[in-house]
C-alpha cells in the first residue's frame, strides 16, 4: 500500500465503521420503540386508559419506519450499482 492509498483506505474504513454503528444504534432503537408501541407496554403495565396509545400511532409509526428503511436501502443499492459504472470517476479538475 502506497502513501497515496492510505488516506483513502482509512477514510473508507472510517465511513464503514460509522455507518455500521449508526445502523445498529438506529436499528435497535427503532425496533425497541416500535415494539413498545405495538405491544402498548405502558398500558399493559398500568391498566390506566390514559396510558393507551391510539391505534393509528401504534401501527402508523412502525409502518412509516419500515417504509423509510425500504426507501433508504433501495437508494443505497441504486447508488452503489451506479458507482460501479460511473464514467466520470477518474476525471480530474
Amino acid at each position: 500500500m502506497t502513501e497515496k492509498e492510505l488516506p483513502k483506505v482509512s477514510s473508507n474504513l472510517g465511513q464503514i465503521f460509522f455507518l455500521v454503528g449508526l445502523i445498529l444504534i438506529y436499528g435497535v432503537g427503532t425496533f425497541w420503540l416500535s415494539w413498545e408501541m405495538v405491544t402498548d407496554g405502558k398500558f399493559v403495565e398500568s391498566g390506566d386508559p390514559e396510558d393507551k396509545i391510539p391505534l393509528f400511532i401504534r401501527f402508523g409509526f412502525p409502518t412509516m419506519i419500515i417504509g423509510m428503511g425500504i426507501l433508504f436501502f433501495t437508494v443505497l443499492f441504486q447508488r452503489l450499482k451506479a458507482a460501479k459504472t460511473d464514467k466520470y470517476i477518474d476525471v480530474q479538475i
